[in-house]
């Protein structure tokens, strides 16, 4: 995942405790990965009716029908939901059937790569969140990227936007801002700001 700044407005949360804070992000790239899983689905289906019809099944006709039924149901009902609820729904166990189906043509490597893929659209599909706290701060990479406070140069949460500036150079940026946004932006840099001050305390002090 980049630092780039995302440009959709997010479903943000803050816990302001001893805990820290949390800011939940958007999956900017899930389109992406939905329409990946689709080709994925697609190619299984077209490689198990090339099975069928190899092997001359009666029922091929009967697959084929039901195979573009069912591609037609999961694309019109993501439709809807993109356009009524904004969000997308879970391909992982379409994918988990259709891996199973190539046991049935003795192609057990077939489900091994469907496995595979299934995970990492698990992975794709994952909810972005960014926990910040005295110790450490988790960015949402793969796996979770741990960042110590003596690592950062500035954070800073202004107009809406999170700021993660690295001392190697790197720069996060998150639009983390909307209407029921109840985190005081002024309390967040005070915080950011004593974290900063407390690390390189230590450092200077070694």
């Amino acid at each position: 995942m980049n630092g780039g700044m995302q440009n959709k407005n997010p479903q943000a949360a803050a816990i302001t405790s001893a805990l820290g804070y949390r800011f939940t992000i958007p999956n900017a790239r899930i389109l992406i990965y939905q329409v990946f899983a689709y080709s994925i689905i697609f190619l299984n289906m077209l490689g198990q009716l090339i099975m069928d019809f190899r092997r001359n099944s009666s029922n091929f006709t009967v697959s084929v029908s039901i195979c573009a039924l069912l591609l037609l149901l999961l694309v019109s009902w993501d439709r809807y939901l993109l356009r009524k609820k904004n969000r997308l729904q879970s391909l992982g166990i379409i994918l988990l059937i259709l891996g199973f189906r190539w046991y049935q043509y003795a192609m057990g490597w077939g489900f091994v790569v469907n496995v595979l893929l299934w995970f990492l659209y698990l992975v794709s599909r994952r909810q972005l969140t960014i926990f910040i706290t005295a110790d450490v701060i988790s960015y949402p990479s793969f796996p979770v990227k741990k960042i110590p406070w003596d690592q950062v140069s500035n954070l800073i949460l202004k107009d809406g936007i999170l700021t993660i500036d690295l001392k190697n150079n790197k720069i996060y940026q998150h639009l983390v801002k909307e209407e029921d946004q109840d985190v005081s932006e002024t309390e967040f840099n005070e915080f950011c700001r004593k974290q900063l001050k407390r690390s390189q305390s230590i450092v200077n002090g070694q």
